[in-house]
């Protein structure tokens, strides 16, 4: 039985004998990508559910400009699961005929999410929130409330792939899973099936030692979309009960779904920032750690000359050039002679921070080539399956991503101990950020990842 604080009437939600014989949970935040998700398992007879997620936000200030302490749970309207999304996504589940119901996960979110983000910047590192959330609140504790009211699987609208054993193509609308027979889905009513040569994965083996069947992360057919970059940190059981309906569309193929199907939502804009955060995440930072954490140092240079001030390294990243203030009666950059006191802002080269001294409080800046490294260490690392342990062997004819949008680079992985790795690339990759995901490809599928030491 779920929790009645975490759902509206959950006694509704047990499962109740269906004549598709499929119960299927769907994610769902009032936008585009969910919502067709949704209409495509409805449309191919499953019985659908859906869960609206209620997240965490920042308190609101009083009229005095403190934070309310006595709501844990947030009193703002967390970007992800406002009115306007609850709205929008009770209209399209009045739509398609499905039940929707709203449960509360703000708890869990905060300490799962919302914590590491304080914590890794506290500790001058750059976290990656959509990671963790994906892993242990979408598909951790949305998968487990799902289970709890007899869903089978949990569909969301993410563009990525999973498939099972050694598909070699993969069907539109298939639905992985190790008995595909028992919940293949029909194409289209057009017989159109679109289809994608996965070669490039080679012959990986379909079961592990146990017999059960692998499951393959892959990325979205429609690269400019692809979310598989934040998901490498799901596992095997997690990966078996996940369903992606829109991971083979692109965008404007979902796009025009919910148009035809009359979707209320076919046209609304994405939103990119950070959900749990209103304005800029610096000034969240600060109502949460104090100003204590903003301690002014020193900026210096690869040979420790000082060439300004800084407003707290928690304010800073690798690669950033903005903030960089340089003070102006010494000279710039790397630079042993007597200190200037009239060099014209104008004579100055751009700076970019390259490291910290945490010791020290000392910021590290330099030009743009020093922030490029063909060699760095990853910790904390996860595979999708047991086959790509490495254990101490070194893999090859691999690509690594070190952020969302960065290109895939050819590198090699050498295992130092335990989760902790060497990679070393083909070619320098610019701003390598600590905290920051890097994650490996080997063609399509994603086969692991870890956290920049």
């Amino acid at each position: 039985m779920a929790n009645k604080k975490n759902v509206e009437d959950p006694s509704t939600l047990l499962r109740t004998n269906s004549n598709s014989g499929i119960r299927i949970a769907v994610g769902m935040s009032g936008g585009v990508d969910s919502s067709v998700s949704a209409y495509l398992l409805k449309k191919q007879g499953y019985d659908v559910v859906g869960l609206f997620m209620k997240l965490w936000h920042q308190p609101r200030l009083n009229e005095k400009g403190r934070v309310e302490t006595g709501d844990p749970c947030g009193t703002g309207q967390n970007a992800c699961c406002d009115e306007k999304a609850l709205i929008d996504a009770r209209k399209v589940a009045k739509k398609i005929g499905i039940p929707l119901y709203v449960v509360d996960a703000r708890r869990e979110f905060k300490s799962a999410v919302t914590d590491y983000f304080v914590d890794e910047y506290k500790n001058v590192r750059t976290p990656n929130p959509c990671v963790v959330c994906n892993k242990k609140i979408k598909f951790g504790w949305m998968l487990e409330f799902a289970k709890k009211i007899g869903c089978e699987k949990l569909a969301t609208g993410h563009y990525a792939r999973i498939i099972s054993g050694m598909d070699g193509r993969l069907s539109r609308w298939q639905v992985a899973d190790s008995n595909p027979s028992v919940i293949s889905t029909e194409p289209k009513a057009s017989g159109e099936i679109f289809s994608r040569d996965l070669s490039a994965l080679g012959k990986p083996r379909s079961r592990d030692d146990k017999g059960k069947s692998i499951f393959r992360l892959l990325k979205g057919v429609d690269e400019s979309k692809d979310q598989s970059y934040f998901l490498y940190q799901l596992n095997q059981e997690q990966l078996s009960k996940i369903v992606f309906p829109v991971g083979e569309m692109t965008k404007a193929e979902v796009r025009k779904i919910a148009k035809e199907a009359g979707l209320p939502v076919h046209e609304k804009k994405e939103s990119q920032e950070i959900c749990f955060v209103e304005d800029d995440y610096r000034d969240f930072l600060r109502r949460n750690l104090g100003q204590d954490a903003f301690k002014p140092g020193e900026i210096v240079d690869a040979k420790c000359n000082v060439i300004g001030r800084h407003d707290g390294l928690i304010n800073y990243t690798i690669g950033q050039r903005k903030g960089i203030e340089q003070i102006s009666n010494f000279e710039f950059l790397i630079s042993n002679q007597i200190p200037k006191p009239n060099i014209q802002k104008q004579n100055r080269q751009p700076l970019y921070v390259t490291g910290f001294n945490i010791e020290n409080n000392q910021l590290i800046v330099g030009g743009d080539k020093e922030l490029y490294k063909s060699e760095f260490e990853v910790e904390n690392i996860y595979w999708t399956s047991r086959k790509w342990k490495v254990e101490g062997r070194k893999v090859e004819r691999l690509k690594v991503k070190i952020r969302y949008k960065a290109e895939g680079i050819p590198c090699k992985i050498t295992m130092i101990r335990d989760s902790r790795y060497k990679i070393q690339l083909a070619k320098p990759a610019r701003a390598l950020t600590p905290g920051q995901s890097a994650v490996f490809y080997s063609g399509d599928e994603v086969i692991g990842g870890g956290i920049i030491k």
